[in-house]
């Protein structure tokens, strides 16, 4: 049982957080601004939420307790700079393409290994933060090497409003202007 609130919040988020919850909700404008920047608002804050794909390899003899706080800083860290964690996958034990080095020896004089545990972490996020979660990464020692990618995402033609790039706008328009010719 979690009895720290904010973890218990970044838990409870992740868990009932809807996969397709990749845009906030609209701000309110204050009464005295001009409405022409609503756009220019809403696009500073929230089309700057990117979907990220976060792979990491750790150390194979790293214990449970330690990857479970460090994955509950990392989340924590999202949520309460406004992201939302999809998931977190343990992908488990493999064989690595070639020796790992790590930065440190552990305790048993190991410094080079041969088998690593790979996590990914689904979130959503803005490059700021983004940049936080690798520098967590990068100072522990457990994290042998992590990667960041942005993930494609079902939503990212749908939600694109760019007439050109949007397949589906593209195709409402081209209906439209055939029913236009259609007419005349």
């Amino acid at each position: 049982l979690v009895t720290n609130p904010q973890i218990r919040r970044s838990i409870d988020i992740v868990v009932l957080s809807p996969p397709a919850a990749c845009r906030l909700p609209p701000l309110p404008l204050p009464t005295n601004t001009n409405h022409e920047l609503a756009p220019l608002l809403h696009s500073l804050f929230i089309d700057t939420m990117v979907f990220y794909e976060c792979m990491m390899t750790a150390k194979n003899t790293s214990h449970y307790n330690i990857l479970t706080a460090l994955m509950k800083e990392i989340s924590l860290k999202i949520v309460n700079n406004g992201g939302i964690v999809r998931s977190i996958q343990n992908h488990g034990i493999r064989q690595l393409p070639h020796r790992f080095k790590a930065k440190y020896a552990d305790r048993e004089g190991n410094r080079y290994y041969e088998k690593g545990r790979f996590i990914s972490v689904f979130y959503d996020s803005n490059p700021t933060v983004m940049r936080e979660v690798e520098g967590i990464l990068n100072l522990n020692e457990e994290i042998l090497r992590n990667t960041h990618l942005r993930a494609t995402n079902i939503f990212q033609d749908v939600n694109n409003l760019n007439e050109n790039k949007n397949s589906y706008v593209n195709e409402i328009l081209r209906e439209l202007e055939e029913e236009e010719k259609q007419k005349k």
